[in-house]
C-alpha cells in the first residue's frame, strides 16, 4: 500500500496558525470527527490520543510529532497533518510537523508502518523542507505521491529493533562490562571478534552469578550465610576476569524479516529477553521484550 493513498486533502492543513502541539493535535481531530461523524466521537478520540501521548515517545529529533489512537470497532486508518507556518518550541526539537493517525485497537502492524515512513521522511533533509514547504494540501500530497513511499502490511524485527548496538570484545575485564551495564542501563551486550563478527553475548545475570559460589546451588538453603565475601570476591577481581569467562554462543539469532510473532514466541517459551538480530555475521539489531512492549502493545 502507497503512503499517498492513505492521505487525504481534508485532513491536511498547511501553513497553520497553530502555536502549540495540543492545538494542532486538536484541529486535526476536530476536522476527523466531522468528517467520519458516525465513527468518531470527538471528545472520545481526544482522550485516547492525550492518554498515549502522557506516556510519551510521540516526538522525533527530526521535527516531527506523531500522535495516535487506537479505536474500538474502528475499521479504518486515518492520518491527519498539521503543518505550523512557525515551528512549535517545546523543551526538546521544534516540531515543525504534527501526525495524528487513527487506526483500530488491534491494527497495529499498519499503525506502526505508518509511523515509520513519516519518520522517515522527517529525517531525509532534502524531503523534508518540500513538504513543509507545501503551500496546499494537494501539493503536500503530490510530492509524497512522487516518492512511491510503500507502507509495509507486514511487521518484522527490522521495524522495531534497536539498531545503535553496543558491544564488547572477548578481552573486556568484568569491571568494564559492569560500568557499560551501570551507566546505560543495558542488561544484555553481544561479545564480538576483531573482524566484527557476532560470537557471543552476555547479560546481567551471568555477571552477577559469577559473584556466588559453586557451592551455593548444591545447597536448598543459603540463610546460613551472612556475610557478602563472594560478592567482596568478585569486586577485587574484576579488573582481572575477562568476558570470554563468562560469555555464551550465540543460542538463537534472527533475520531482520523474522516476524514479531515468531521472536516473541522464542522469548515467552525460553525466558529470552533479548535477540540478536544477523545478517551475515554481523550483528545489525538487537530486539527485547521491552521492543515489543514499547513499539508493538504500546506502539
Amino acid at each position: 500500500m502507497k503512503l499517498a493513498s492513505l492521505l487525504n486533502s481534508d485532513l491536511i492543513f498547511t501553513n497553520s496558525g497553530v502555536s502549540t502541539r495540543e492545538q494542532a493535535i486538536e484541529h486535526i481531530i476536530q476536522k476527523m470527527s466531522k468528517l467520519y461523524s458516525f465513527e468518531i466521537d470527538e471528545a472520545r478520540v481526544l482522550e485516547l490520543v492525550q492518554k498515549r501521548e502522557a506516556l510519551g515517545g510521540t516526538s522525533f529529533d527530526s521535527g516531527i510529532t506523531v500522535a495516535h489512537a487506537r479505536i474500538e470497532n474502528f475499521d479504518d486508518l486515518l492520518i491527519g497533518i498539521c503543518v505550523p507556518t512557525k515551528p512549535i518550541e517545546t523543551a526538546g526539537a521544534p516540531i515543525r510537523m504534527v501526525v495524528v493517525i487513527l487506526t483500530n485497537a488491534a491494527a497495529s502492524t499498519m499503525y506502526l508502518n505508518t509511523l515509520a515512513a513519516f519518520v522517515s521522511l522527517s529525517q531525509n533533509e532534502s524531503v523534508f523542507p518540500r513538504l513543509l514547504a507545501a503551500q496546499r494540501p494537494e501539493d503536500l500530497i503530490e510530492t509524497v505521491t512522487k516518492l512511491d513511499i510503500k507502507v509495509k502490511k507486514d511487521l518484522t524485527v527490522a521495524d522495531i529493533m534497536t539498531k545503535n548496538i553496543v558491544s564488547v570484545t572477548p578481552d573486556t575485564t568484568i569491571a568494564e562490562l559492569c560500568d557499560l551495564f551501570f551507566q546505560n542501563s543495558y542488561s544484555y551486550v553481544p561479545v564480538l571478534d576483531e573482524k566484527g563478527d557476532f560470537i557471543g553475548e552476555v547479560n546481567i545475570t551471568d555477571t552477577i552469578r559469577l559473584g556466588i559460589p559453586d557451592y551455593a546451588t548444591m545447597i536448598g538453603s543459603l540463610n546460613f550465610i551472612k556475610t557478602m565475601e563472594p560478592f567482596e570476591s568478585l569486586l577485587k577481581n574484576e579488573k582481572t576476569l575477562t568476558i570470554k569467562q563468562i560469555m555464551k554462543k550465540p543460542s538463537f539469532m534472527v533475520a531482520e524479516d523474522t516476524s514479531i510473532l515468531e521472536v516473541a514466541l522464542e522469548m515467552t517459551q525460553n525466558k529470552r529477553r533479548h535477540i540478536a538480530v544477523v545478517n551475515g555475521g554481523k550483528i545489525v539489531g538487537i530486539v527485547s521484550t521491552m521492543d515489543i512492549l514499547n513499539k508493538v502493545l504500546r506502539g
